[in-house]
């Protein structure tokens, strides 16, 4: 009978907690690390595992993705695991998974019909129990603020105290049920049509049982410090953890904001106990929809309004002034899906102007009548604030990534090349090339310190009684594929990861395991010793 199921052995270990590395090897039994030492015996151990050469860290954590209905697929997260990334935390900017209100069911079972994945749960509970079986890496979520506003209202512009009280017990019921806490996503619909103080409602409910708030908020232009300042204010009047989601200051005339933006929630840290963070992707486009960049007067009445509204004739000029007086750049906005009209992919907002003799308005409105769907990648972040706010010791990496439709049986448009590349285009940026960042500073950022800001307890973490998420990677060939016209690439570097004690990568090959956990507040590394 072996002591151990496996032990890595003769990897240089980063622990996760921003200090030198040290020669170790690791003991690894069940989903748990159980001990650390120089030369451990080979024979008290079922398998060995050479990591002579390699880089072993904690298993990376991914702050903010995005839906989380892909994991009904096989190889769901390949993209994510050949990052090094072992945790997964969906239900930002405003939509998760569930709960799901009796209105916002005929739009789920409308995407599930567009997406192919099966759609049948309302509670958050019972979606997990759909997928708690399919899960090549942890996960864990936040609960929509849109999710909750589509569900459970009927009029997005009148909020009875009924519609709040219905909200505010969903809430309760999923936090009980493992969610984070909640997520908000101020520029679209309906979510930006919500008063703050509904959201300061939703967020103290969150609070109470140890969730945080994470906010896109409602200005990442040229409102944006007023943004922050509103995040803040409900992260503050809520007593609550605060997220802004990832920091930017979009539009050439915002450039240069960042370093004032940080000093603000530095000078909110000094002052308060529940303290804030930020998460960044490393690149100087962002990834959206369309209609994000159009006046919020026609998100009013719903998406299946959209239509309608873009068909009337004061619709182009409506958008053309609405484009002026924001600044768009629009030969940086390019779209990257269509569902009706494939001429348009690939090809920026100005070219398609240029090929159609249309004005950039008039574009706008028939890349939206065509697809309201239709997402971009636009190029509006200037690279002086990106490293700003990446370098800031309270700054997580994140993909903000879509969660599907990798491996769906109906793929929509294409990703931004962050779903497959974040993470190591930031370790190639920040540690490995430029030396932004120390090694152990740069591996900080994507273990210990997410665990630490949601909670994740025994994750993050080379330390014995930690749950056995490691990443050994051959540092020298770290390297991100994915590019904005080509972004389904996956990266290189990553050599061998397990996933609660189980190996997923095994020399730079996929298994087929699913070894992921659902994670939740209640989830502890108590848990780990499950012998």
């Amino acid at each position: 009978m072996h002591t151990f199921d496996k032990i890595i052995k003769g990897g240089t270990v980063y622990s996760g907690r921003n200090e030198e590395p040290k020669q170790l090897d690791i003991a690894i039994k069940n989903d748990c690390i159980v001990k650390l030492g120089l030369d451990l015996d080979e024979q008290l151990a079922e398998e060995v595992i050479d990591a002579k050469g390699l880089v072993i860290t904690p298993g990376f954590i991914d702050p903010h993705a995005s839906t989380g209905f892909g994991y009904f697929y096989p190889n769901a997260a390949d993209h994510k695991l050949y990052q090094g990334i072992t945790t997964e935390i969906f239900g930002n900017c405003g939509t998760s998974p569930a709960p799901i209100g009796k209105h916002l069911e005929p739009t789920m079972e409308r995407l599930s019909d567009e997406l192919g994945f099966p759609y049948n749960w309302s509670s958050l509970q019972s979606y997990f129990d759909k997928i708690n079986d399919k899960l090549q890496f942890n996960i864990a979520t936040l609960i929509g603020h849109s999710t909750l506003r589509s569900g459970y209202l009927e009029d997005w512009h009148n909020v009875s105290d009924k519609d709040l009280k219905d909200m505010k017990e969903a809430t309760s019921q999923a936090m009980d049920e493992g969610a984070l806490g909640i997520s908000t996503g101020l520029i679209y619909s309906p979510g930006c049509f919500a008063k703050t103080d509904e959201i300061v409602e939703l967020t103290k409910v969150a609070a109470e049982k140890g969730g945080i708030y994470a906010s896109h908020i409602r200005n990442e232009r040229e409102n944006i410090e007023e943004a922050v300042e509103e995040a803040l204010h409900i992260g503050d009047a809520a007593n609550c953890r605060v997220l802004v989601s990832h920091l930017k200051s979009a539009e050439q005339q915002n450039w240069g904001k960042i370093p004032s933006i940080i000093d603000k929630i530095e000078a909110y840290n000094q002052t308060h106990d529940k303290k804030a963070w930020v998460d960044v992707y490393p690149y100087t486009a962002v990834s959206t929809k369309l209609r994000a960049f159009i006046p919020k007067a026609f998100l009013a009445d719903g998406l299946d309004a959209i239509t309608g509204k873009l068909e009337q004739n004061s619709a182009v000029q409506e958008i053309k002034e609405w484009v002026e007086m924001k600044g768009y750049l629009l030969d940086g906005m390019l779209v990257i899906s269509s569902a009706t009209n494939q001429t348009y992919v690939n090809k920026t907002i100005t070219e398609i102007s240029k090929e159609t003799n249309l004005t950039v308005a008039e574009v706008i409105v028939n890349v939206l009548l065509a697809d309201s769907d239709t997402w971009v990648v636009y190029h509006c972040i200037s690279e002086d604030d990106m490293d700003y706010a990446i370098k800031w010791p309270n700054a997580m990496i994140c993909t903000d990534s879509w969660s599907y439709p990798i491996n769906s049986p109906k793929v929509i448009g294409n990703p931004h090349p962050r779903s497959y590349g974040a993470f190591t285009t930031y370790l190639e940026r920040y540690v490995i090339k430029n030396a932004h960042l120390s090694i152990q500073e740069g591996i900080y950022k994507i273990t210990h310190l997410p665990a630490s800001v949601f909670k994740l307890e025994g994750r993050g973490l080379i330390e014995e009684g930690c749950f056995a998420d490691i990443v050994a990677f051959d540092w020298d060939s770290i390297k991100a594929n994915a590019t904005y016209l080509n972004p389904k690439q996956l990266s290189e570097g990553i050599k061998h990861l397990w996933v609660n004690g189980t190996q997923v990568i095994k020399n730079t090959k996929i298994e087929a395991v699913t070894p992921g956990k659902v994670l939740s507040l209640k989830t502890n590394k108590n848990v780990a010793y499950s012998n």
